[in-house]
This record gives structure tokens, sequence and C-alpha cells, in this order.
């Protein structure tokens, strides 16, 4: 009798380790911990907003850098080229070739140089392209706020996009190009390539 109550006293105990083992794993992995709650995607206007700020910044920084290197010296070569009215002139082809290092360093679409004409207009002086890629000496341009607040001495881009015929949609940005007296003789523009905005429509301007 003894023999069988301490086989029945085993057993308890042993059931009873089970049970504690069991209680113990279920409370130390039994649950998985709770996923952290995903951040919110942001809304398509949002995306929009920060892509497109982005890639403003991005070439208006171009444009800033570039008009900083050429002013003093190329500022006042630039005023050589707007009193001799035309392109046919040593100082032009310096600006030119300048122009165009930035260009093929920066892999722009267009450099080019505008002046003041009045508070509606501006003329183009200095483009980097060539052939049928360049526009005309003194091609008149409407004023747009980006211009003018670069003529104002601020560097800024253009808020809406544009669609060129033949290189895509186009970001652009301007910044004062100074003579050697650090007065604003012109500014320097900058189209850049903006494949990354083509779906957003609404950017474009009308």
């Amino acid at each position: 009798m003894r023999v069988v109550l301490l086989r029945h006293r085993r057993g308890l105990v042993a059931t009873f380790l089970m049970i504690a083992l069991l209680l113990i794993v279920g409370a130390c992995g039994g649950e998985e911990p709770a996923p952290e709650p995903e951040s919110p995607t942001p809304e398509p206007a949002a995306q929009m907003e920060e892509a497109n700020a982005a890639l403003g910044q991005k070439v208006m920084m171009m444009a800033s850098q570039a008009a900083q290197a050429l002013s003093g010296e190329y500022g006042d070569l630039h005023v050589a080229v707007v009193a001799a009215g035309d392109r046919d002139n040593p100082e032009y082809e310096q600006i030119h070739e300048a122009l165009a290092r930035i260009k093929e360093e920066t892999g722009a679409t267009y450099v080019y140089t505008l002046i003041e004409v009045s508070d509606e207009m501006t003329n183009l002086i200095v483009d980097a392209s060539v052939g049928e890629d360049a526009d005309d000496y003194g091609a008149e341009y409407a004023m747009e706020p980006q211009m003018a607040a670069a003529f104002a001495g601020e560097p800024a881009y253009a808020e809406h996009t544009w669609t060129d015929e033949s290189y895509g949609v186009q970001k652009s940005a301007f910044a004062p190009l100074l003579d050697s007296d650090g007065e604003i003789v012109a500014i320097l523009g900058i189209d850049y390539p903006a494949p990354a905005l083509e779906q957003y429509p609404e950017l474009l301007a009308d």
C-alpha cells in the first residue's frame, strides 16, 4: 500500500510539474508581440508637393552655384555682349563656352541668360545650346515670378513644370548674375529634365 501511495504521489508531482512548465512556456512565448503600427502612407498630393519641391531646390542650387561662379568677370562680359547687341563678338563666345560646360556637367536641358526689359518682359542673351535647340538672340520671354525673384537678387524655381517637345517635362530655376561691381546684370536660367514629375500633370503650367 505504501508503495502504491508513493507512486501515486510521484505521479501527482510529475503532473504538477508538467502543468507548471506549460504555464511558464505560455507566459514567455505563447503569444506573439503585437505588430507595430505602420506609418501612414503620404497622400498623393503631399507626395507630389514633396517631389516638386525637392527637384525645384536641386535645380535652383545648380543655377545659384553656376551664377556665383560666373559673377564678376563673366558679368562684365555679359554687359559687353548686351552693348554689342548680337552674338558676333568674342565676349559672347566666352560666355557661351562657360554655359555649355555647365550644361554638360549638370545634365541640364538648357542653360541661358536673360535680361530684364520691363516688368512684363525679358530678352534671352546667351544660350548654351546650338543649332535647332538654340533660341535667337534677343528672343522675348514673359516675366514670371521666379524670374522676377532672381532679378531682385533671390534664386528661385518655377512652381510649375513645362513640356519641351524634344526633351519632355522640365523644371526651371533662376539665379542673379552680377558684374564686378556687384550689380545684377542678368539672370542665369537652367531647365532640367523632370521625368519623376511626369505623373503629376496638374503641375504643368497652363
